[in-house]
């Protein structure tokens, strides 16, 4: 939370900027133990659902504050961005071929199998899509169930949940993918169809 404090305080005032990241602390401390259990460590969404917790608590301190969700999503994507920044280009592109590489590919094949056993109710559940013919990227992803979309609307922070999408268009270019999708499950879609390039 504080790489964004400074974030906040241009856009809302240093008070409240402190304010926001002493509470969002201890509002995400309070939110930790209601984080569905999805295979810990073993599950690579794990972490992601932990981040995105995050951000949740942020949303809940603001909101208190009389922020309205276009302000705080535009807050959140700033901050991630910010975020991203802290990290070299040149791991950066490391870490994106890696994504792309041959063993994670193998790798997403076998977790999306996993998924399908829908062992945990709090969960992702998703399809590996491989590349066809005259396809216009390398492989895919379709995502039937979203871990975040279950627990945010638990917690009834369904306005805010689209804002975890539009962070995907950051990280993925800056690992130097390209990243295609026609629409996600927070946006009322029945799938999150991502397509890597």
């Amino acid at each position: 939370m504080t790489i964004g404090q400074p974030l906040m305080a241009k856009r809302f005032g240093d008070d409240l900027a402190e304010t926001a990241v002493t509470e969002s602390i201890t509002e995400f401390e309070a939110l930790i133990p209601q984080i569905p259990y999805i295979g810990g460590k073993e599950n690579p969404m794990t972490d992601t659902l932990e981040q995105m917790t995050s951000f949740l608590a942020l949303y809940r301190v603001l909101k208190r504050y009389g922020r309205e969700v276009i302000e705080i999503s535009d807050l959140v994507y700033e901050m991630a961005q910010t975020y991203i920044e802290t990290y070299p280009q040149f791991s950066r592109h490391l870490i994106g071929k890696f994504y792309m590489s041959r063993i994670n590919r193998k790798r997403q094949k076998q977790r999306a199998s996993k998924s399908q056993e829908q062992q945990y109710p709090g969960d992702f559940v998703l399809e590996f899509v491989p590349c066809q013919p005259n396809d216009d990227f390398d492989w895919g992803i379709n995502y039937v169930e979203c871990g975040v979309v279950k627990f945010f609307k638990e917690q009834n922070a369904e306005e805010f949940t689209p804002t975890m999408c539009r962070i995907d268009y950051l990280m993925f270019p800056a690992l130097g993918i390209e990243l295609k999708r026609t629409g996600t499950i927070a946006q009322g879609c029945n799938q999150c169809d991502f397509r890597f390039r």
